[in-house]
């Protein structure tokens, strides 16, 4: 397992360089993803031993995610931990993710904020409830912080995955066709800081940013009841995890076991898709 903090970065110049220390006085690799900021914060980077790649203009949050997913794969990282520009979260909370990612590599993990700080904004707590509701709807998992930008997404996922969204919803978005895909979702507390009122950056747009996530869950909820599979990334066989990234591993892991017919059939189905590659 190797993984990749990304900080996607927009108009945060006075955080940034902060939270991208604390990354690197851990240990770990930074890339920073800027998406067209106009208040200098790549610059206040420099001297940092971070990756820097910057889109021409504002794209979305979702975008500056999948741009480091992309760059990820090609630097050889199996994974990628997202954490905020902004400050609010701890980067010694990182090491909170790692066993679960030690145990289920394919899952995505989530942090779950610590609402009972001060400061925390009644819009916020009101947006995680409501999102969970619509993950429970859709998928019928439940998850304590949908919200949340504090992540650890395995890079083949988030490249599997049929994504349309590129700015907030993409992280509902993100979650609702993991779970539809068979990738397990995972919790992990995490502290959280809020800033007086006052003193609060946020690019969150009220109507618009709310307006893409109403027609968002209205589609999702919409395809959920809908008869038609989805196209599973991962499937879980009593024991052995099958993946359509490691299709040789899937199935010599089932047939060197004691398999029941479904397994079998999952193994079947691996062996199929393997017939159907180009090699």
């Amino acid at each position: 397992m190797k993984v990749l903090v990304v900080i996607p970065l927009y108009n945060h110049a006075d955080t940034v360089r902060r939270v991208a220390e604390e990354c690197l006085a851990l240990g770990h690799e930074v890339l920073v993803v800027d998406d067209g900021s106009s208040d200098g914060g790549a610059a206040t980077l420099a001297g940092l031993p971070v990756r820097l790649l910057t889109h021409s203009g504002n794209r979305g949050k979702g975008a500056a995610i999948m741009t480091a997913a992309a760059a990820a794969q090609r630097l050889g990282f199996s994974h990628i931990v997202t954490i905020d520009a902004d400050g609010q979260h701890a980067a010694s909370d990182i090491a909170r993710f790692l066993p679960l990612l030690q145990q289920e590599p394919m899952a995505i993990v989530v942090g779950t904020r610590d609402f009972t700080v001060a400061n925390v904004p009644g819009a916020s707590k009101f947006g995680r409830n409501f999102s969970n509701f619509w993950l429970r709807l859709q998928t019928g998992q439940i998850l304590g912080d949908t919200q949340s930008g504090f992540r650890a997404y395995p890079v083949a996922v988030l490249l599997g995955l049929p994504l349309s969204q590129t700015r907030y919803a993409f992280e509902v978005e993100v979650l609702v066709r993991a779970a539809w895909a068979g990738v397990p979702l995972r919790a992990v507390d995490i502290s959280v800081y809020y800033p007086p009122a006052a003193e609060r950056v946020s690019h969150f747009r009220g109507f618009m940013d709310n307006f893409r996530l109403t027609l968002l869950n209205t589609h999702l909820t919409l395809r959920s009841i809908l008869p038609w599979p989805h196209r599973k990334l991962v499937v879980e066989a009593k024991g052995t995890t099958v993946s359509l990234f490691h299709p040789w591993r899937s199935l010599q892991g089932l047939l060197t076991e004691n398999s029941t017919a479904g397994q079998l059939a999952a193994a079947a189905a691996v062996g199929v898709f393997l017939g159907a590659l180009p090699i």
